[in-house]
Protein backbone atom coordinates (compact mmCIF):
# COMPACT_ATOMS: atom_id res chain seq x y z
CA UNK A 1 0.00 0.00 0.00
CA UNK A 2 2.94 2.23 1.04
CA UNK A 3 4.71 1.45 -2.27
CA UNK A 4 1.91 1.93 -4.59
CA UNK A 5 0.88 5.48 -2.65
CA UNK A 6 5.01 6.85 -3.28
CA UNK A 7 4.83 5.94 -6.95
CA UNK A 8 1.45 7.55 -7.56
CA UNK A 9 2.44 10.87 -5.66
CA UNK A 10 4.52 12.01 -9.27
CA UNK A 11 1.58 11.39 -11.74
CA UNK A 12 -1.00 13.32 -8.91
CA UNK A 13 1.92 16.05 -8.90
CA UNK A 14 1.90 16.42 -12.85
CA UNK A 15 -2.02 16.11 -13.32
CA UNK A 16 -2.50 19.03 -10.33
CA UNK A 17 -3.50 22.23 -11.67
CA UNK A 18 -1.08 25.36 -11.97
CA UNK A 19 -2.36 26.72 -8.96
CA UNK A 20 -2.55 23.90 -6.64
CA UNK A 21 0.79 22.94 -7.53
CA UNK A 22 2.40 26.56 -6.70
CA UNK A 23 0.46 26.52 -3.43
CA UNK A 24 2.37 22.80 -2.87
CA UNK A 25 5.94 24.23 -3.11
CA UNK A 26 5.25 27.75 -1.02
CA UNK A 27 3.07 25.39 1.28
CA UNK A 28 6.65 23.19 1.24
CA UNK A 29 8.53 26.11 2.47
CA UNK A 30 6.47 27.11 5.44
CA UNK A 31 6.10 23.61 6.65
CA UNK A 32 10.24 24.13 6.90
CA UNK A 33 9.60 26.93 8.71
CA UNK A 34 6.75 26.06 10.71
CA UNK A 35 8.98 22.97 11.66
CA UNK A 36 12.13 24.71 12.76
CA UNK A 37 9.98 26.92 15.28
CA UNK A 38 7.82 24.09 16.44
CA UNK A 39 10.96 22.16 17.06
CA UNK A 40 13.39 24.45 19.02
CA UNK A 41 10.90 28.01 20.28
CA UNK A 42 10.26 25.42 23.51
CA UNK A 43 13.39 24.30 23.70
CA UNK A 44 15.17 27.90 23.43
CA UNK A 45 13.15 29.57 25.84
CA UNK A 46 13.78 26.63 28.26
CA UNK A 47 17.94 27.49 27.92
CA UNK A 48 17.21 31.13 28.85
CA UNK A 49 15.94 30.17 32.07
CA UNK A 50 12.24 31.27 31.59
CA UNK A 51 9.35 28.79 33.66
CA UNK A 52 7.72 26.69 32.12
CA UNK A 53 4.36 29.09 32.76
CA UNK A 54 6.29 31.69 30.90
CA UNK A 55 7.03 29.22 28.06
CA UNK A 56 3.02 27.93 28.20
CA UNK A 57 2.10 31.16 27.88
CA UNK A 58 4.32 32.20 24.80
CA UNK A 59 3.11 28.95 23.22
CA UNK A 60 -0.89 30.23 23.63
CA UNK A 61 0.06 33.55 22.36
CA UNK A 62 0.19 32.23 18.97
CA UNK A 63 -3.16 30.93 19.91
CA UNK A 64 -4.81 33.79 20.62
CA UNK A 65 -3.64 35.08 17.57
CA UNK A 66 -5.72 32.60 15.63
CA UNK A 67 -9.10 33.37 17.71
CA UNK A 68 -8.41 36.64 17.36
CA UNK A 69 -8.52 36.40 13.36
CA UNK A 70 -9.97 33.22 12.38
CA UNK A 71 -13.63 34.13 11.80
CA UNK A 72 -12.57 37.21 10.19
CA UNK A 73 -10.69 36.08 7.87
CA UNK A 74 -13.29 33.67 7.13
CA UNK A 75 -15.80 35.90 6.35
CA UNK A 76 -13.02 37.87 3.66
CA UNK A 77 -11.57 34.85 1.80
CA UNK A 78 -15.39 33.57 1.10
CA UNK A 79 -15.19 37.21 -0.96
CA UNK A 80 -11.20 37.40 -2.00
CA UNK A 81 -9.17 35.07 -4.27
CA UNK A 82 -6.31 33.34 -2.15
CA UNK A 83 -3.14 34.46 -3.59
CA UNK A 84 -3.05 37.94 -1.55
CA UNK A 85 -3.59 36.11 1.72
CA UNK A 86 -1.07 33.34 1.03
CA UNK A 87 1.58 35.88 0.13
CA UNK A 88 0.23 38.46 3.13
CA UNK A 89 0.69 35.59 5.18
CA UNK A 90 4.09 34.13 4.19
CA UNK A 91 5.73 37.46 4.48
CA UNK A 92 4.48 38.70 8.12
CA UNK A 93 5.38 34.79 9.82
CA UNK A 94 8.80 35.03 8.00
CA UNK A 95 9.81 38.69 9.26
CA UNK A 96 8.14 37.47 12.57
CA UNK A 97 10.19 34.45 12.77
CA UNK A 98 13.91 36.45 11.27
CA UNK A 99 13.02 39.19 14.05
CA UNK A 100 11.59 37.02 17.20
CA UNK A 101 15.34 36.46 19.17
CA UNK A 102 16.57 40.23 18.50
CA UNK A 103 14.02 41.86 20.38
CA UNK A 104 14.54 42.83 24.13
CA UNK A 105 12.30 41.07 26.43
CA UNK A 106 9.98 38.49 27.10
CA UNK A 107 6.60 40.69 26.30
CA UNK A 108 7.99 41.45 23.13
CA UNK A 109 8.70 38.17 21.91
CA UNK A 110 5.06 37.06 23.11
CA UNK A 111 3.23 40.16 21.01
CA UNK A 112 5.45 39.10 18.00
CA UNK A 113 4.46 35.07 18.35
CA UNK A 114 0.13 36.62 18.75
CA UNK A 115 1.40 38.22 14.86
CA UNK A 116 2.71 35.15 14.03
CA UNK A 117 0.05 33.09 14.80
CA UNK A 118 -2.36 35.90 12.84
CA UNK A 119 -0.22 35.05 9.67
CA UNK A 120 -0.46 31.39 9.89
CA UNK A 121 -4.21 31.02 11.08
CA UNK A 122 -5.08 32.84 7.64
CA UNK A 123 -3.54 31.05 6.19
CA UNK A 124 -4.66 28.01 7.31
CA UNK A 125 -8.31 29.04 6.57
CA UNK A 126 -7.67 29.57 2.85
CA UNK A 127 -6.07 26.01 2.49
CA UNK A 128 -9.34 24.08 2.39
CA UNK A 129 -11.50 26.17 -0.29
CA UNK A 130 -8.24 26.88 -2.36
CA UNK A 131 -7.42 23.07 -2.81
CA UNK A 132 -11.00 22.21 -3.79
CA UNK A 133 -11.36 24.58 -5.80
CA UNK A 134 -8.33 23.98 -8.41
CA UNK A 135 -9.46 19.58 -7.61
CA UNK A 136 -11.63 17.66 -9.12
CA UNK A 137 -14.14 14.74 -7.07
CA UNK A 138 -11.91 11.84 -8.60
CA UNK A 139 -8.34 13.52 -7.59
CA UNK A 140 -9.27 15.49 -4.59
CA UNK A 141 -7.89 12.53 -1.73
CA UNK A 142 -4.80 12.62 -4.08
CA UNK A 143 -4.17 16.24 -4.08
CA UNK A 144 -5.64 16.98 -0.16
CA UNK A 145 -2.61 14.04 1.16
CA UNK A 146 0.22 15.17 -1.35
CA UNK A 147 -0.62 18.39 0.18
CA UNK A 148 0.06 17.49 3.64
CA UNK A 149 3.00 15.05 3.04
CA UNK A 150 5.09 17.78 0.97
CA UNK A 151 4.51 20.54 3.84
CA UNK A 152 5.38 17.74 6.15
CA UNK A 153 8.41 15.98 4.21
CA UNK A 154 9.94 19.82 3.98
CA UNK A 155 9.64 20.19 7.48
CA UNK A 156 12.34 16.87 7.94
CA UNK A 157 14.59 19.34 5.51
CA UNK A 158 13.64 22.01 8.42
CA UNK A 159 14.11 20.63 10.92
CA UNK A 160 17.35 18.49 10.21
CA UNK A 161 19.27 21.39 9.23
CA UNK A 162 17.89 23.24 12.26
CA UNK A 163 19.33 20.49 14.38
CA UNK A 164 22.26 20.06 12.70
CA UNK A 165 23.07 23.97 12.52
CA UNK A 166 22.42 24.47 16.72
CA UNK A 167 24.74 21.16 16.95
CA UNK A 168 27.23 23.30 14.07
CA UNK A 169 26.74 27.14 16.23
CA UNK A 170 27.23 26.36 19.76
CA UNK A 171 30.95 26.75 20.10
CA UNK A 172 31.62 29.23 17.46
CA UNK A 173 28.83 31.24 18.78
CA UNK A 174 29.30 30.90 22.46
CA UNK A 175 26.42 28.30 23.81
CA UNK A 176 23.29 26.63 22.58
CA UNK A 177 21.06 29.57 23.55
CA UNK A 178 22.99 31.32 20.86
CA UNK A 179 22.60 28.83 18.37
CA UNK A 180 19.18 28.79 18.96
CA UNK A 181 18.23 32.09 18.55
CA UNK A 182 20.48 32.52 15.09
CA UNK A 183 18.58 29.30 14.22
CA UNK A 184 14.85 30.87 14.75
CA UNK A 185 15.91 33.87 13.24
CA UNK A 186 16.93 31.71 10.28
CA UNK A 187 13.26 29.58 10.13
CA UNK A 188 12.10 33.05 8.20
CA UNK A 189 14.36 32.60 5.39
CA UNK A 190 11.63 29.56 4.72
CA UNK A 191 8.61 31.17 4.74
CA UNK A 192 10.20 34.60 2.71
CA UNK A 193 10.92 32.06 0.04
CA UNK A 194 7.30 30.54 0.39
CA UNK A 195 6.04 33.90 -0.78
CA UNK A 196 7.60 33.75 -4.21
CA UNK A 197 6.08 30.22 -5.19
CA UNK A 198 2.44 31.99 -3.82
CA UNK A 199 2.91 35.30 -6.08
CA UNK A 200 2.99 32.76 -8.93
CA UNK A 201 -0.99 31.30 -8.08
CA UNK A 202 -3.66 32.10 -10.56
CA UNK A 203 -6.83 32.17 -8.49
CA UNK A 204 -9.03 34.81 -9.93
CA UNK A 205 -11.55 33.09 -8.71
CA UNK A 206 -13.64 34.61 -5.50
CA UNK A 207 -14.93 31.98 -2.62
CA UNK A 208 -18.80 31.75 -4.21
CA UNK A 209 -20.74 33.72 -2.19
CA UNK A 210 -21.01 37.32 -2.42
CA UNK A 211 -21.18 39.09 1.22
CA UNK A 212 -24.83 39.33 1.44
CA UNK A 213 -25.60 35.62 1.48
CA UNK A 214 -22.87 34.26 3.88
CA UNK A 215 -24.45 35.07 6.98
CA UNK A 216 -27.63 33.47 6.04
CA UNK A 217 -26.14 30.23 4.18
CA UNK A 218 -23.86 29.95 8.04
CA UNK A 219 -27.01 30.58 10.07
CA UNK A 220 -28.66 27.49 8.20
CA UNK A 221 -25.65 25.43 8.20
CA UNK A 222 -24.92 25.88 12.29
CA UNK A 223 -25.39 22.14 13.15
CA UNK A 224 -22.86 21.20 10.56
CA UNK A 225 -20.41 23.50 11.66
CA UNK A 226 -20.66 22.19 15.16
CA UNK A 227 -20.74 18.47 13.57
CA UNK A 228 -17.12 19.29 12.33
CA UNK A 229 -15.69 22.11 15.51
CA UNK A 230 -16.55 19.89 18.45
CA UNK A 231 -14.41 16.95 18.08
CA UNK A 232 -11.57 18.76 16.51
CA UNK A 233 -11.78 21.23 19.81
CA UNK A 234 -10.80 18.52 21.67
CA UNK A 235 -8.25 16.84 19.90
CA UNK A 236 -6.91 21.06 20.37
CA UNK A 237 -7.23 20.91 23.97
CA UNK A 238 -5.50 17.57 24.16
CA UNK A 239 -2.39 18.73 21.46
CA UNK A 240 -2.02 21.79 23.15
CA UNK A 241 -1.58 19.59 26.64
CA UNK A 242 1.45 18.03 25.77
CA UNK A 243 2.80 18.38 22.21
CA UNK A 244 4.47 22.25 23.23
CA UNK A 245 6.04 20.93 25.88
CA UNK A 246 7.76 17.33 24.01
CA UNK A 247 10.96 19.73 23.02
CA UNK A 248 11.63 20.06 26.89
CA UNK A 249 10.15 15.98 28.08
CA UNK A 250 12.54 14.84 25.94
CA UNK A 251 15.48 17.75 27.06
CA UNK A 252 14.98 16.96 30.81
CA UNK A 253 14.01 13.14 31.05
CA UNK A 254 16.53 11.91 28.52
CA UNK A 255 19.31 15.13 28.23
CA UNK A 256 18.41 14.44 24.19
CA UNK A 257 20.87 17.16 23.02
CA UNK A 258 19.78 19.73 19.92
CA UNK A 259 20.87 18.15 16.85
CA UNK A 260 19.66 14.72 18.49
CA UNK A 261 16.06 16.13 18.96
CA UNK A 262 16.02 17.70 15.42
CA UNK A 263 16.99 14.92 13.78
CA UNK A 264 14.23 12.98 15.83
CA UNK A 265 11.58 15.58 14.96
CA UNK A 266 12.43 15.01 11.41
CA UNK A 267 12.06 11.40 11.23
CA UNK A 268 8.47 11.91 12.86
CA UNK A 269 8.50 13.98 9.98
CA UNK A 270 9.02 11.66 7.80
CA UNK A 271 6.59 9.22 9.02
CA UNK A 272 4.14 11.64 9.18
CA UNK A 273 4.50 11.67 5.41
CA UNK A 274 3.95 7.99 5.18
CA UNK A 275 1.07 8.50 7.06
CA UNK A 276 -0.31 11.24 4.77
CA UNK A 277 0.17 9.36 1.66
CA UNK A 278 -1.70 6.08 3.03
CA UNK A 279 -4.90 8.00 3.67
CA UNK A 280 -6.32 7.38 0.21
CA UNK A 281 -5.73 3.98 0.60
CA UNK A 282 -7.50 4.00 4.07
CA UNK A 283 -10.60 6.16 2.49
CA UNK A 284 -11.41 3.08 -0.28
CA UNK A 285 -11.29 1.18 2.55
CA UNK A 286 -12.61 2.50 5.45
CA UNK A 287 -14.07 5.32 4.67
CA UNK A 288 -14.07 8.96 5.85
CA UNK A 289 -15.31 8.57 9.66
CA UNK A 290 -13.99 5.11 10.35
CA UNK A 291 -10.75 5.74 9.57
CA UNK A 292 -10.41 9.10 11.37
CA UNK A 293 -12.15 7.19 14.19
CA UNK A 294 -9.29 4.13 14.12
CA UNK A 295 -6.40 5.81 13.62
CA UNK A 296 -6.70 8.82 16.60
CA UNK A 297 -7.31 5.27 18.85
CA UNK A 298 -4.28 3.77 17.52
CA UNK A 299 -2.49 6.66 18.35
CA UNK A 300 -3.68 6.50 21.90
CA UNK A 301 -1.05 4.00 23.42
CA UNK A 302 1.75 5.62 22.95
CA UNK A 303 0.84 8.81 24.87
CA UNK A 304 0.49 6.19 27.74
CA UNK A 305 3.95 5.09 26.85
CA UNK A 306 5.50 8.21 26.97
CA UNK A 307 3.76 9.04 30.21
CA UNK A 308 5.63 6.11 31.89
CA UNK A 309 8.63 4.95 30.51
CA UNK A 310 12.22 5.92 30.98
CA UNK A 311 13.58 4.22 28.10
CA UNK A 312 14.24 6.74 25.30
CA UNK A 313 14.58 4.35 22.37
CA UNK A 314 10.45 3.14 23.82
CA UNK A 315 10.33 7.19 24.05
CA UNK A 316 11.63 7.77 20.22
CA UNK A 317 9.30 5.25 18.87
CA UNK A 318 6.23 6.42 20.62
CA UNK A 319 6.60 9.68 19.98
CA UNK A 320 7.00 9.14 15.91
CA UNK A 321 4.33 6.23 15.99
CA UNK A 322 2.03 9.08 17.56
CA UNK A 323 2.46 11.78 15.15
CA UNK A 324 2.44 9.84 12.13
CA UNK A 325 -0.55 8.53 13.49
CA UNK A 326 -2.71 11.31 14.88
CA UNK A 327 -1.30 14.15 11.81
CA UNK A 328 -2.97 11.10 9.47
CA UNK A 329 -6.35 12.28 10.20
CA UNK A 330 -5.82 15.83 8.74
CA UNK A 331 -6.60 15.11 5.05
CA UNK A 332 -9.45 13.06 5.77
CA UNK A 333 -11.28 15.66 7.72
CA UNK A 334 -10.56 18.46 5.08
CA UNK A 335 -11.42 16.39 2.58
CA UNK A 336 -14.67 15.46 4.02
CA UNK A 337 -15.30 18.41 5.44
CA UNK A 338 -15.32 20.50 2.27
CA UNK A 339 -17.26 18.10 0.31
CA UNK A 340 -20.07 17.94 3.28
CA UNK A 341 -20.18 22.39 3.76
CA UNK A 342 -22.05 23.88 0.99
CA UNK A 343 -20.42 26.47 -1.37
CA UNK A 344 -19.85 29.96 0.73
CA UNK A 345 -19.60 28.45 3.94
CA UNK A 346 -16.40 26.54 3.35
CA UNK A 347 -13.83 28.84 4.68
CA UNK A 348 -16.51 30.12 7.83
CA UNK A 349 -16.15 26.16 8.84
CA UNK A 350 -12.43 25.96 8.51
CA UNK A 351 -12.59 29.76 10.60
CA UNK A 352 -15.11 28.16 12.99
CA UNK A 353 -12.51 24.97 13.11
CA UNK A 354 -8.98 27.18 13.42
CA UNK A 355 -10.97 29.26 16.18
CA UNK A 356 -11.43 26.51 18.63
CA UNK A 357 -8.23 25.18 17.51
CA UNK A 358 -6.44 28.23 18.89
CA UNK A 359 -9.01 27.97 21.75
CA UNK A 360 -8.17 24.53 22.69
CA UNK A 361 -3.88 25.66 22.52
CA UNK A 362 -4.68 28.55 23.81
CA UNK A 363 -5.99 26.51 27.35
CA UNK A 364 -3.80 23.80 26.98
CA UNK A 365 -0.11 25.28 27.18
CA UNK A 366 -1.39 27.17 30.07
CA UNK A 367 -2.59 24.50 32.33
CA UNK A 368 0.50 22.18 31.03
CA UNK A 369 2.78 25.32 32.29
CA UNK A 370 0.75 25.41 35.59
CA UNK A 371 1.05 21.61 36.10
CA UNK A 372 4.59 21.35 35.38
CA UNK A 373 5.69 24.11 37.75
CA UNK A 374 3.48 22.52 40.55
CA UNK A 375 4.14 18.69 40.34
CA UNK A 376 8.17 19.53 39.36
CA UNK A 377 7.89 18.32 36.34
CA UNK A 378 5.16 15.33 35.60
CA UNK A 379 5.39 14.90 32.60
CA UNK A 380 2.72 12.16 32.61
CA UNK A 381 -0.12 14.00 33.91
CA UNK A 382 0.11 16.00 30.31
CA UNK A 383 0.24 12.62 28.35
CA UNK A 384 -2.84 10.94 30.28
CA UNK A 385 -4.71 13.79 29.87
CA UNK A 386 -4.19 13.92 26.34
CA UNK A 387 -5.14 10.28 25.81
CA UNK A 388 -8.81 11.47 27.64
CA UNK A 389 -9.29 14.04 25.49
CA UNK A 390 -8.68 12.68 22.21
CA UNK A 391 -10.64 9.34 23.24
CA UNK A 392 -13.41 11.13 23.87
CA UNK A 393 -13.03 12.98 20.47
CA UNK A 394 -12.90 10.18 18.08
CA UNK A 395 -16.24 8.87 19.92
CA UNK A 396 -17.56 12.56 18.98
CA UNK A 397 -16.34 11.96 15.46
CA UNK A 398 -18.53 8.57 15.02
CA UNK A 399 -21.61 10.10 16.75
CA UNK A 400 -21.17 13.23 15.04
CA UNK A 401 -20.32 12.92 11.15
CA UNK A 402 -21.53 9.11 10.24
CA UNK A 403 -24.75 10.73 9.02
CA UNK A 404 -22.71 13.50 7.19
CA UNK A 405 -20.70 10.91 5.48
CA UNK A 406 -23.53 8.96 3.71
CA UNK A 407 -24.81 12.14 2.73
CA UNK A 408 -21.59 13.35 0.58
CA UNK A 409 -21.46 9.88 -0.69
CA UNK A 410 -24.68 10.11 -2.17
CA UNK A 411 -23.94 13.41 -3.69
CA UNK A 412 -20.89 11.93 -5.16
CA UNK A 413 -22.37 9.22 -6.59
CA UNK A 414 -25.10 11.70 -8.12
CA UNK A 415 -22.32 14.34 -9.85
CA UNK A 416 -20.46 10.89 -11.19
CA UNK A 417 -23.57 9.40 -12.52
CA UNK A 418 -24.92 13.43 -13.75
CA UNK A 419 -21.37 13.74 -15.94
CA UNK A 420 -21.64 10.22 -17.08
CA UNK A 421 -24.92 10.76 -18.75
CA UNK A 422 -23.60 13.95 -20.03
Amino acid sequence: MLLKALLSAPETLREMQPAARAYLFGSACMGAASAVTMTFLARWLNLLEHTKTEIGTFQSLDSWGKVAVALPAAFVLARRPARGVFVASALISGLVYFFLPFLPSLEWMYVANFIAGLAMTVHYVAIAPFLFRHTRDEDRAAVFSLAEAARTLAAVAGAGIAGFSVAWLTVPLGGEAAATSAVVSGAGAFALLGALFYARIHDPEPSMLGGQRILPAVRSHVGLLARFAAPQFLIATGAGFCIPFLPTYFQERFAVPADGWGYLFASGQVLMTFGFLLTPVALQRFGFVKSMVLIELASLPFFVMLAFTTSLPIAMFAFLMRGALMNATHPILKNLMMQATPAGVREVQTGVNATLWGVGWVVGPLLAGRVLDTTGNDYSILMLTTVGFYATAALLTFLLLRSVEARVAGEVSERRLQRAIA
